[in-house]
């Protein structure tokens, strides 16, 4: 990947070289892993569940979107994501509301930058 895209990428909230080195420098699969990225439907139902009162199935998913934006290096949503279970946990459930509705926009932002440099460029 170009220094111009790995910019991008990091300034969108991917921090690529940190990932890329989970990924012991394989390219390919660590890029292949933010393409399956786009098709988590995690943060999707997340918003779902949340929107029916599910406390229960929404944790578990914020949860499952906690690990994979920490393996994938996205650090901010990462955090986000850690905020928003440990309030739901906590039993602020609209502190959490409001941690995921920052998360949930910062998704769509990477997802976006994903498409953007890795799917509609090839």
């Amino acid at each position: 990947m170009s220094e111009k895209n790995i910019q991008k990428l990091e300034s969108c909230g991917v921090d690529y070289r940190e990932g890329l080195e989970k990924f012991m420098d394989e390219e390919e699969l660590y890029e292949g892993l933010l393409v399956d990225f786009l098709t988590e439907n995690t943060f999707e139902e997340a918003r779902r569940l949340l929107e029916k009162d599910d406390r229960e199935g929404f944790l578990k998913a914020i949860h499952a979107m906690k690990s994979v934006t920490g393996t994938l290096s996205m650090n901010g949503l990462y955090r986000l994501c850690f905020d928003t279970v440990e309030e739901m946990r906590s039993g602020d459930a609209e502190s959490a509301r409001v941690s995921f509705g920052k998360a949930y926009c910062v998704y769509r932002a990477i997802a976006d930058c994903i498409s953007d440099l890795l799917v509609s460029n090839k």
